[in-house]
């Protein structure tokens, strides 16, 4: 069976959750040939996938509308595949799109939900493809609720290939590039954005307490800007905190995420809005495979990111992570909890086979 994967550019730098959705699930695949759309000289993401040149450039957050215009085009005038897999925060234009060029071509079509859309309403005109995946049951439910048939709605989480093995000068580097010694004592990273949530707000408001109980500590907003609101943001954020010196780091985006989290001793995750953001954010799984814990705020997907340490509201940030800094026993059962979850529910190559399953189902569909 060939597969055609309709998504963003399929190109490094890998540090969106739906292009490493679509790469870890493409490049796992073992009785499907897959191709994924890409820049011109792209290299295939692994052995057996396609690659074809539709793209004018890697993009950002959000492809332009001259991207998503020869991607219409492609689908409409290129070659047709057995079935197309699409993989993007459904919104009205897109799913029009997507549902016409479906139609046109007789396509099977399998949509992919990797995150929310910004609003439920009409939620028919969101949902094109013969089944829908959502990677949450948070998100199923609340389509359900909006009015979409439970029948064409299927949950799989994320697939979360196996993090390469980190050397102590690759660690090192990534300390080194924020400026934090050898000697360094916890370190805290929230790893969110700063415009879509509150929850760079809630780890702002719960530094003070944490790092006047925790001296040593250090918490790092390691947020990737997504718009130009971002920088604004930053600005007041530093603003606010700067009584605490380099105790607090506006990281940005950091060269390698993985290299910094290796040496964190916990994720901070406040989030009440994943707008903007996978289902169950990359950079969690990341975390808790390199054995440190999360703390996550239990609302929506969230709450099922198994082995993280919950935290009810924001406002018990910092009781929550003072606890964890002071139980070296909690934080190590909460490492094995994490490190053992994301094994459990996100091998690749038990996702894929999900996926093929599903396959295989829709090309059956008259």
């Amino acid at each position: 069976m060939h597969v055609l994967f309709v998504s963003k550019p399929i190109a490094p730098p890998f540090h969106d959750g739906t292009r490493c959705f679509v790469r870890d699930l493409a490049t796992h695949l073992p009785s499907v040939s897959p191709t994924v759309l890409a820049p011109p000289h792209t290299p295939p993401p692994g052995p057996g996938v396609s690659v074809e040149p539709v793209y004018a450039a890697p993009g950002s957050f959000a492809p332009a509308l001259a991207d998503n215009a020869r991607v219409l085009l492609r689908l409409l005038l290129g070659s047709r595949h057995d079935l197309w897999h699409f993989v993007f925060a459904p919104n009205p234009s897109s799913s029009a799109a997507a549902r016409l060029a479906v139609s046109v071509r007789r396509v099977p079509a399998l949509q992919t939900v990797p995150s929310v859309p910004r609003t439920f309403e009409g939620v028919h005109r969101l949902l094109f493809g013969n089944l829908v995946v959502c990677q949450s049951r948070s998100t199923r439910d609340r389509f359900v609720a909006a009015g979409a048939p439970p029948a064409r709605l299927e949950v799989i989480p994320p697939p979360l290939s196996a993090p390469e093995s980190l050397s102590e000068e690759e660690r090192r580097s990534a300390l080194e590039y924020l400026g934090i010694p050898r000697d360094h004592g916890p370190l805290l990273v929230y790893p969110g954005d700063l415009e879509f949530s509150s929850g760079a707000q809630a780890v702002a408001q719960a530094a003070p307490t944490l790092l006047a109980e925790h001296p040593e500590a250090t918490v790092i907003f390691a947020c990737r800007p997504k718009t130009p609101r971002a920088r604004k943001i930053e600005r007041l954020l530093r603003t606010e905190l700067a009584p605490l010196g380099r105790r607090v780091i506006f990281a940005g985006q950091v060269p390698s995420l993985p290299a910094l989290l290796s040496s964190c001793r916990a994720v901070l995750f406040p989030v009440d809005d994943l707008y903007g953001k996978v289902d169950l954010p990359l950079s969690l799984l990341e975390a808790q495979a390199l054995g440190v814990p999360v703390i996550a705020l239990q609302t929506g997907p969230l709450q099922e990111l198994e082995g993280a340490v919950p935290l009810k509201s924001p406002s018990d940030l910092a009781r929550v992570c003072g606890e964890l800094l002071r139980d070296e026993k909690a934080w190590q059962q909460h490492r094995d909890a994490g490190q053992a979850a994301v094994k459990k529910n996100h091998n690749p190559s038990q996702i894929a086979a999900a996926y093929e399953e599903l396959y295989r189902k829709i090309a059956r569909q008259p």
